[in-house]
């Protein structure tokens, strides 16, 4: 039987130097499911949840039309073992359609075409729509379907801790995926929705990408192979976790663990689609010992297989304590790839923060060193997006312009996306520092 998940510990050296007091030290830990994304009845059947705002707003840029279309998309793309609800919210929510009604497709989409004649008001209320989709993907729920909350907004909602609630209290039964069209909602709130439950955040700055992107959610669900990935991690001791980041299949801060005195600490990973990484990049400082191989740390992968249970994989972290400080430049390009654009978004980041406190000069330095790791990556995207954004700013010093919140949101949806290199451009970062 072939292996279904690979899962490795890389540190971005090797070797460390024996005599350091605090020698920093990168890890990744990451998991891949193996195999084709999805055969014949091979993929999981799905229970959606689809969210959709019908707020004042959405009519703006032909935005319901698109939402309209994407809806159509998906349901022509349902079996019959799917399970999918539809439902849309303004100051009310409504179920526009059901798993009974959407088994006669053409009914269903009648439905959809007509969502812009309910009679439920023009505000933004999202907790309340999430609720409804929660509590009907929750009548379908099993451990063998893909239970999943689609969420697409234009707007600012009322409520938003609500929102973060019904996302984090029910993360253990579906994840959530958000979709923001538009400059005017709250990118915050839609990313962590998002990344707390392990699902997806899409920006979308022109409507006609709305299709695009349900196809791409659909898409990404077919592929997923295993369930409920989380990676524990035992450290040796005397060693310390400075920062950790989500690094694939999108960067993000996780934050700095507190370690405990059995110095275990848990990252959950979520479902895994075929053939792409899901991964944790940890920055370790290691203590100084004698020359000679050790055992920094154990890591194991723990996942489900659907329909066959629980598993889990282990490897140890190590590394070799030298004298040779020639031994110690030797890097491992992979990691040290990562390492670099997480270094970009971070930078992105702060500069987003600088700005928002007033400190143009200091958030434009922020961004050119941010465009000078881009282009030294060869990321051509992510290169334009952070000069359009770097543009904006010395014109505008704000970020309170349409086009300057626009190219913002283009800049973190590039940045955070991770770029995967080929072996030839990984032997670049394998050169000794």
């Amino acid at each position: 039987m072939a292996e279904q998940l690979s899962f490795e510990a890389l540190p971005s050296r090797q070797y460390v130097l024996s005599s350091a007091e605090n020698f920093v030290l990168y890890v990744l830990l990451e998991a891949i499911a193996q195999g084709a994304a999805s055969g014949q009845g091979g993929r999981l059947p799905l229970n959606l949840g689809v969210v959709l705002d019908r707020s004042g707003s959405m009519y703006d840029e032909r935005r319901l039309e698109f939402v309209i279309e994407a809806v159509k998309f998906l349901i022509d793309n349902l079996t019959p073992e799917d399970k999918v609800t539809i439902v849309a919210f303004a100051d009310q929510a409504r179920i526009i359609a059901s798993p009974e009604t959407m088994r006669d497709k053409a009914g269903a989409k009648h439905a959809i075409d007509d969502i812009d004649l309910l009679e439920i008001g023009g505000g933004t209320q999202m907790a309340l729509g999430m609720r409804m989709a929660i509590d009907e993907v929750k009548k379908n729920l099993t451990a063998n379907r893909l239970n999943r909350v689609l969420i697409l907004t234009d707007g600012q909602t009322y409520e938003e801790t609500a929102c973060i609630d019904l996302a984090n209290q029910n993360r253990d039964q579906m994840s959530f995926s958000a979709m923001g069209v538009g400059v005017e909602f709250n990118e915050k709130l839609l990313m962590r929705i998002a990344q707390d439950s392990h699902g997806k955040y899409h920006f979308i700055g022109d409507p006609s990408e709305i299709p695009g992107i349900f196809d791409d959610e659909l898409q990404g669900l077919r592929a997923i192979t295993l369930r409920n990935g989380r990676i524990d991690l035992t450290l040796s001791q005397g060693v310390q976790i400075r920062e950790a980041f989500r690094a694939s299949p999108e960067i993000y801060a996780l934050g700095t663990p507190l370690v405990g005195d059995e110095r275990n600490i848990s990252y959950e990973i979520g479902d895994l689609e075929a053939g792409v990484p899901g991964s944790v990049l940890l920055t370790l400082v290691l203590p100084p010992r004698r020359p000679g191989p050790v055992r920094i740390g154990q890591a194991s992968f723990h996942y489900e297989v659907p329909g066959a249970g629980e598993r889990s994989v282990n490897t140890d972290v190590t590394v070799e304590y030298t004298l040779d400080r020639t031994l110690t430049s030797r890097v491992n390009g992979r990691v040290m790839n990562l390492v670099d654009q997480v270094s970009i978004a971070k930078l992105q980041a702060r500069a987003e923060e600088e700005l928002k406190a007033g400190n143009v000069d200091r958030a434009t330095r922020l961004l050119s060193n941010a465009i000078q790791g881009t282009q030294r990556l060869g990321n051509t995207k992510a290169t334009q997006a952070l000069a359009g954004l770097m543009d904006q700013v010395k014109k505008t010093q704000t970020l309170q312009t349409k086009a300057a919140k626009t190219t913002l949101l283009q800049a973190q949806a590039v940045v955070r996306k991770t770029q995967m290199l080929d072996p030839e451009a990984l032997k670049e970062f394998s050169k000794p520092d």
